[in-house]
């Protein structure tokens, strides 16, 4: 796998190619875009601490699609713990949602990586919190289904997204949306207190995914 770098027009292009064919659905789920010489994404070159970014994700790209794709295992727990660490005494307004909010409650499953919602005010400061360990900037996605989004890579993949959109919730909540933000709960794990959704929402999400072998398991929990 090739990383490198190309700059035009105030843009810096991040492109992976010389890739194993088993990195083609990896890519594709991160919405990389194949522009017929490997799969890229498209970032502004003012963003903030983009040298040291560069430098990140040259070391730690090919680590980061292994595990997402699971050719290599996958700390999510190492992860979590240490991203609790920093943000511990910040004011920075955080949750835990998809598969490792099931997981600190007790569900064994089998996370690829670690998903933080945030809100939008904190951008700047989880951006300086965690600036040595950016793996693609939190920028604004100028209409996605989240404000912003970005990339930390700390022992895993950690994404970061703020302020979910009403369209998550439609036909019905899911894990990460605007419900799921008004009626946290709070998960005591690790030493550490924190917020993840009610249950039932991640029973959603993975229902409307057909995700069956995740809805059972949640579903054993619920019931015991």
């Amino acid at each position: 796998m090739k990383v490198s770098f190309e700059e035009l027009d105030g843009k810096v292009v991040f492109r992976i190619s010389e890739f194993d064919s088993k990195y083609e659905s990896v890519l594709k789920m991160c919405y990389y875009e194949n522009d017929g010489r490997g799969y890229v994404k498209v970032y502004p070159q003012n963003a903030k601490y983009m040298d040291k970014i560069k430098k990140r994700y040259s070391e730690n790209a090919k680590l980061m699609f292994d595990q997402l794709g699971y050719f290599a295992p996958v700390p999510w727990e190492q992860a979590l713990t240490e991203f609790c660490r920093k943000a511990q005494g910040t004011d920075i307004d955080w949750w835990l949602t998809g598969s490792c909010a099931a997981c600190i409650r007790g569900i064994k499953m089998n996370p690829h990586d670690v998903d933080i919602m945030v809100d939008s005010r904190c951008i700047d400061e989880i951006t300086e919190v965690f600036s040595d360990c950016l793996i693609e900037p939190i920028i604004d996605t100028n209409g996605w289904l989240t404000k912003d989004f970005g990339v930390i890579f700390l022992h895993a993949r950690i994404d970061i997204a703020s302020d979910p959109q009403e369209i998550l919730d439609i036909p019905e909540p899911v894990d990460c949306g605007p419900y799921a933000r008004q009626n946290l709960e709070t998960v005591k794990w690790n030493g550490y207190e924190i917020k993840v959704p009610p249950l039932e929402l991640q029973l959603n999400v993975n229902r409307r995914r057909e995700r069956l072998d995740r809805v059972k398991l949640i579903e054993e929990f619920m019931n015991k």
